[in-house]
């Protein structure tokens, strides 16, 4: 079977977790994706991390707990979002990208910010990822290193796609990518 040019198969692709959240048309399956998300956060991910359960089972290697400040609350608010080190970095994608609470939150209290990885929480500074060519370059270490969860994420096909002319500018220009300083 031979492979497809990727340029001309743009990401997220149909199927995956940031095609639903990003480009999903229908209104009511958008809220319907982003409701079991919210709930799977607050009733599962939240309080396994905080009882101690998640970091002993391995999960504190892929999920990291944010803490921000409220932008009109004030309040403090916990959110589960997935991580990866590189080049000692850690590195979050905002899936809904400036759409989403806890980057506004970020943005409206950068002193605010607090992450827990397994059992450790810290203040912590960010870098958000301005350039496209920054957020692409990112992409393709992240389906070297995690084929299966860029499947997941925006739709990789290792069959039809090819990493060196893989385009992932038109996902690049949806979502926001954080640099965590720990």
């Amino acid at each position: 079977m031979n492979k497809k040019n990727s340029v001309n198969v743009p990401f997220p692709r149909p199927g995956s977790a940031e095609y639903g959240l990003l480009l999903e048309t229908d209104e009511k399956k958008k809220k319907k994706i982003l409701t079991k998300w919210k709930r799977m956060n607050k009733l599962f991910i939240i309080p396994l991390y905080r009882i101690g359960l998640l970091p002993i089972f391995g999960i504190n290697k892929i999920f990291l707990l944010l803490y921000t400040k409220g932008r009109k609350t004030g309040k403090t608010r916990i959110t589960p979002v997935e991580y990866r080190r590189k080049d000692g970095y850690v590195h979050v994608v905002a899936a809904r990208g400036k759409k989403a609470h806890w980057f506004k939150n970020m943005i409206a209290h950068p002193e605010e910010v607090m992450v827990k990885i397994g059992f450790k929480k810290r203040k912590t500074s960010f870098e958000i990822f301005e350039s496209i060519d920054k957020k692409n370059n990112l992409f393709k270490w992240y389906v070297e290193k995690y084929p299966k969860a860029a499947k997941y994420l925006f739709g990789w096909d290792p069959k039809i796609d090819v990493l060196e002319t893989a385009d992932f500018t038109s996902f690049s220009e949806l979502i926001e990518i954080i640099k965590f300083d720990l």
